[in-house]
């Protein structure tokens, strides 16, 4: 069992119905025997009643029928009986009928009490002491017994009433049972919610002072794994930066090379390098761009429109972009990356606009959605497919659609977004980037 809260309400459900199982043994011997208690005091008082019209002397027992003061002895079988028995004479309740009770050996300082076989084929709960009415008189040994099937069935009929109210009681608890937990592991969701919310801002941190004692220990650790995870992220940036850097001196020195083949008349030779430097160069470029996001500490959402203005001035200054109208539209638009990481995935977006673009190239965002659109010549639906791949192109010429739109590609699917190529109402390319 793998959750918490199960196996803490299994486990209180247990525990309580062990507990009320015990008590409920516990509570039905009490009752009996505070039952039988009650019963041989009743018997007790009976034979005092008994002893009270005894004759005085030593002439033969008589005793009148209504001797203990219950109807119950005069009838025969009732379950209820005396018996009074002196040398060879025994008197006894009508309600022995023909039988007698064993005559045991009796004090004559107090009542005993006990249980013994008793007539009709019935245990008996009995109290009996031995009576002298006077200092001559022989003395008399007195038994009052009462069928013990009668405290059985009320023993029993308490028990099926306190365990149906158990089981009710049982319920009750392991309903707050339930309810405890809850509540007691509302700390953790609000751990869990406050992790989630670091991950738009993995610079944050949990305050241990906003949870419990006992789950200060996870939150310290939770910020340990943070700080670990953010000084990872950063040393992996570092890293690209330096890879970028540490690659342009050779690129560049490749570079000229090749400017001085074709200076010398071997343009085979120069457009070789030139091909292998494209080459590494962009796919430099493309793995350097997805570092840099996948190693950002920063998440969402950023305003687009200063981003994407930013993007186009830029553009509106290169030789291609200054002959075109680029105009964005992104009013008060937010979307759920870093500006950085939109700069990133804006940027080849639009320079592939730029690139093709006839006249015009529209950018434009709302919330959750980037459209970058131009009335160049589009691609097919094939060629959508091609050239997200790995930076493939719809044409191998220079400059063809390909390493900008897989960058794209990659940025989105790293910050949970989704890239779609489709037909612009201007009649290019139109690029959509949802999250």
């Amino acid at each position: 069992m793998r959750s918490v809260r199960l196996r803490l309400l299994a486990g209180a459900a247990c525990a309580i119905a062990a507990a009320l199982v015990i008590g409920w043994v516990v509570l039905v011997l009490l009752f009996d025997r505070h039952v039988r208690r009650n019963v041989e005091d009743d018997l007790i008082r009976h034979g005092q009643q008994i002893v009270a019209v005894l004759p005085t002397t030593n002439a033969q027992i008589v005793l009148p029928p209504e001797a203990g003061g219950d109807s119950r002895f005069s009838q025969p079988m009732s379950g209820l009986y005396w018996q009074v028995s002196q040398s060879d004479s025994i008197v006894r309740s009508r309600s022995l009928w023909d039988a007698a009770l064993d005559v045991p050996e009796a004090p004559s300082a107090d009542w005993a009490r006990d249980v013994a076989a008793g007539p009709f084929g019935f245990e008996i709960v009995r109290v009996y002491r031995s009576v002298r009415v006077s200092e001559a008189a022989e003395p008399m040994t007195l038994v009052v017994g009462l069928n013990r099937s009668s405290l059985n069935d009320a023993r029993n009929e308490f028990a099926s009433e306190l365990a149906l109210f158990l089981v009710l009681l049982w319920a009750t608890l392991s309903a707050a049972a339930w309810l405890q937990v809850r509540i007691g592991l509302r700390p953790l969701r609000s751990v869990e919610a406050s992790v989630a919310g670091m991950k738009a801002s993995p610079a944050s941190r949990l305050d241990a002072a906003d949870f419990p004692t006992e789950v200060s220990p996870l939150v310290d650790q939770i910020n340990t794994l943070a700080e670990t995870r953010e000084a990872d992220l950063r040393a992996a940036r570092d890293r690209a930066a330096n890879l970028a850097h540490a690659l342009k001196t050779p690129l560049a020195a490749l570079s000229a090379l090749a400017r001085k083949a074709r200076a010398s008349g071997d343009a085979d030779l120069a457009d070789g390098f030139e091909a292998s430097i494209r080459a590494a160069s962009e796919t430099v470029e493309r793995e350097l761009a997805r570092a840099r996001t996948a190693a950002s500490v920063e998440r969402g959402p950023c305003e687009a429109e200063p981003v994407l203005s930013r993007l186009a001035e830029v553009l509106r200054r290169t030789e291609r972009g200054a002959r075109l109208e680029i105009s964005v539209q992104a009013p008060g638009a937010m979307l759920p990356v870093h500006a950085d990481q939109l700069f990133e995935m804006a940027g080849p977006l639009m320079e592939n606009a730029v690139r093709f673009a006839r006249a015009r190239v529209i950018v434009s965002a709302k919330n959750g959605e980037l459209r970058i659109e131009d009335d160049g010549p589009g691609l097919g639906s094939e060629d959508r497919e091609l050239v997200v791949l790995r930076g493939q192109r719809a044409d191998e010429r220079p400059g063809g659609h390909g390493l900008g739109l897989s960058i794209a590609h990659d940025l989105a699917e790293a910050t949970g977004g989704q890239l779609l190529l489709e037909t612009s109402p201007l009649g290019g390319l139109l690029a959509r980037v949802l999250w």
